[in-house]
């Protein structure tokens, strides 16, 4: 089935993506995201340190750069937002696509599909809803203005004393700033799951014996998993921040708090699939009803020709055709019995646990007595 044209201009992110007729023009796109990871990131993190030097002279920037969660924030979770961009929505675009290409999508069905896919698309591109979350984003720092505790220190030039410089330009433009692009990804979240939503509602072609165990949606489960790299920036910045706030000896506190994070990540990225439970369960159903079936009216003309009545002479069961038959159907059968219900496997689900889990290994080599362990461990070895 052929795609329509404007599902191959799907996009959750930007307006079109380059395809294969503007192949020459996606060196371009690569250098123009590159300058604006650099722009963001120098608007978000230099002009604290200058304005830090300008306010406090050096003691209040080595505050500012001993101040690993405001490193970590601006330096890694926010270009990671962007350059995420790309990668995530190349793969949601292709799953869209996928839905016809598999012909999961009837030919009845189709303009239905292509208004759910439009109507998404046109919603992301709404310029109100962008407006709205960037005033949010802005008005979360200045309703946190009493709780001056749990702001880094060199925001102020005295304890407790009003904002510097640097303070008023952390609240007003770089926090604002890391906030938009958390916002705007829950936002592009809660579209996508829209779409599987309306989606899963469609009387989908499902096939039972397909081989990804999920009726033909195992894609889903890795297009879902791409989300890895925003629980990879919200990991790394959420952890630095217990770090400066709750600091600890006690590495397995980290290691809760992590793996308590990757829990609720996992519930959070899967959940939008939870609409198709019930399409996989009938589909499920009806596989291991109608090939439970065929497998018993196969079996039983199988046992009559071959067990309960004289075989014609010359025929050779080697050659025969119906024990290939019989073995293809008890193939055909135990794959529709191994149908999911649930498009996610354990490649998917890990991809998002060792995203949410990764910040755990800088403080594990930091860890003296885990090196020492790595240490007998690899005498032992030898």
């Amino acid at each position: 089935m052929d795609v329509p044209a404007s599902l191959l201009d799907f996009s959750l992110v930007q307006g079109t993506l380059p395809g294969r007729r503007s192949r020459r023009r996606t060196r371009p796109h690569r250098a123009s995201r590159s300058v604006r990871i650099l722009v963001l990131t120098l608007v978000s993190w230099l002009p604290l340190l200058a304005l830090s030097l300008w306010d406090g002279g050096p003691e209040q920037t080595r505050a500012f750069l001993r101040d690993v969660a405001t490193q970590v924030a601006f330096l890694v979770s926010l270009p990671l937002l962007v350059a995420s961009e790309p990668y995530i929505d190349e793969r949601l675009s292709a799953a869209v696509r996928q839905f016809v290409v598999a012909e999961l999508v009837e030919p009845k069905d189709l303009p239905t599909f292509e208004r759910i896919a439009n109507n998404v698309v046109r919603l992301r591109r709404s310029v109100v809803i962008e407006a709205g979350l960037l005033a949010v984003s802005i008005a979360v720092s200045f309703l946190d203005v009493p709780r001056l505790t749990s702001r880094p220190a060199w925001l102020h030039a005295q304890p407790q004393g009003p904002l510097t410089l640097a303070g008023w330009w952390y609240l007003a433009v770089s926090m604002p700033l890391l906030r938009f692009l958390l916002f705007r990804w829950l936002w592009r979240g809660v579209l996508w799951a829209r779409f599987l939503f309306k989606v899963s509602r469609l009387p989908l072609a499902l096939v039972p014996t397909h081989p990804d165990a999920a009726g033909g949606l195992g894609f889903l489960g890795t297009v879902q998993a791409s989300f890895s790299l925003i629980v990879l920036a919200l990991a790394a910045t959420l952890t630095t921040h217990r770090l400066s706030h709750a600091p600890t000896n006690d590495i397995s506190d980290y290691a809760l708090h992590l793996f308590a994070f990757a829990l609720l990540c996992l519930v959070v990225v899967f959940a939008p699939l939870l609409s198709f439970f019930r399409v996989l369960l009938r589909a499920k159903r009806r596989g291991d009803h109608d090939y439970s079936a065929v497998a018993a009216w196969h079996s039983q003309r199988f046992e009559q020709r071959w067990f309960h009545q004289k075989m014609p002479d010359g025929l050779d069961p080697l050659s025969a055709e119906d024990f290939s038959s019989l073995t293809d159907l008890g193939t055909s059968f135990n794959a529709a019995r191994r149908m999911r219900w649930f498009p996610v496997d354990l490649r998917a689900a890990v991809a998002v646990v060792a995203a949410a889990m990764a910040p755990m290994v800088p403080l594990l080599v930091a860890d003296r007595r885990f090196l020492e362990v790595l240490l007998e461990l690899g005498k032992s070895l030898h």
